[in-house]
């Protein structure tokens, strides 16, 4: 197990490098953008599942992805939004899940528990949406396993043309020092805290990753791949997100129970705050509780900063 640990990891880094050299990311983007040159094109040269996955919580009426052959998928989501009522101003959100593994998942399932921040541009229009999430992903589409994955995904257009998941284009720049790897294996049934954060002087968005508050930075999203987060968040999501195409039953969503089981049966998010422009974690008054199905999914009371969701699936 160690060993294939140790390979896992060699391989996300021997990807990341070659990613890396492929694009000088943080000049190139700037670039481009200021000559309005900004390319959506991803390495593997069609959106993945996930992508597909989380265009439905930008765009509700999302249903048919030509992209990946008109297969008619459905998106279910159990998420508490911040954000979504009056008009804030965000630098940030933090969280901590508990990882679980999903292992009879097949290719054209998803499940996954995001941390998300964005600003929708205020247009009503896909084309001025800007989302960065990260989190735990199982997709056997993307990843070739039933492994849990820790995932990043950016977005400037909510999912139309830009973006990608993990690394698979440019976009997110890896810190020297982080020993972690967007689309690397986690162990299941492990804590993880997560930060999203606008650093004020450069205005790129860097990713934290750790136990509890002692976080590493695992490196940045660039500000200029942006369009409204090159100001603030105005909205942050919270909670599960699964995905099925027709030919299958919707998979479960968290740890599989209903908040109803209570923890530790039921899969938690903890220490929910947003982060303000001075780095300091404020408790998030103004949530939204967003489910589409709640025969197969749900979101427990939010109480102060925590709360459970998740459920077993099963629904056509």
């Amino acid at each position: 197990m160690a060993l294939l640990k140790r390979l896992s990891y060699f391989v996300a880094a021997f990807f990341v490098l070659l990613v890396q050299k492929k694009v000088n990311a943080r000049e190139l983007h700037g670039q481009a953008v200021k000559k309005g040159s900004l390319e959506p094109a991803t390495l593997f040269g069609k959106k993945s599942e996930f992508e597909r996955a989380v265009s439905a919580l930008m765009n509700p009426e999302f249903h048919v992805d030509e992209s990946l052959g008109g297969q008619d998928y459905t998106n279910n989501w159990a998420v508490y939004v911040a954000g979504a009522t009056e008009p804030v101003k965000f630098a940030g959100a933090t969280a901590k899940q508990v990882v679980y593994g999903v292992p009879n998942l097949k290719a054209g399932q998803i499940s996954a528990a995001i941390v998300s921040v964005a600003n929708r541009g205020g247009g009503g229009s896909l084309d001025t949406q800007n989302f960065i999430m990260a989190g735990w992903l199982v997709s056997p589409g993307d990843y070739g396993d039933t492994r849990t994955h820790f995932f990043t995904y950016w977005t400037a257009d909510g999912s139309r043309n830009t973006g990608c998941l993990d690394m698979r284009c440019w976009g997110f720049i890896l810190a020297n020092n982080s020993q972690l790897i967007p689309g690397a294996v986690i162990d299941n049934y492990y804590d993880i805290s997560i930060k999203i954060f606008k650093d004020q002087n450069t205005g790129d968005w860097w990713l934290h990753y750790g136990q509890g508050d002692n976080l590493t930075p695992m490196g940045y999203f660039s500000k200029w791949i942006f369009t409204s987060l090159q100001q603030d968040a105005t909205e942050l999501q919270f909670g599960g997100l699964v995905s099925f195409n027709s030919s299958y039953t919707s998979p479960p969503m968290g740890s599989g129970n209903f908040p109803s089981k209570g923890e530790p049966a039921a899969a938690s998010f903890k220490g929910v705050r947003f982060v303000d422009a001075n780095g300091l974690k404020t408790p998030v008054t103004d949530i939204r509780y967003n489910v589409n199905n709640d025969k197969c999914y749900d979101l427990g009371k939010f109480v102060f900063d925590h709360f459970l969701y998740g459920g077993p699936g099963g629904c056509k």
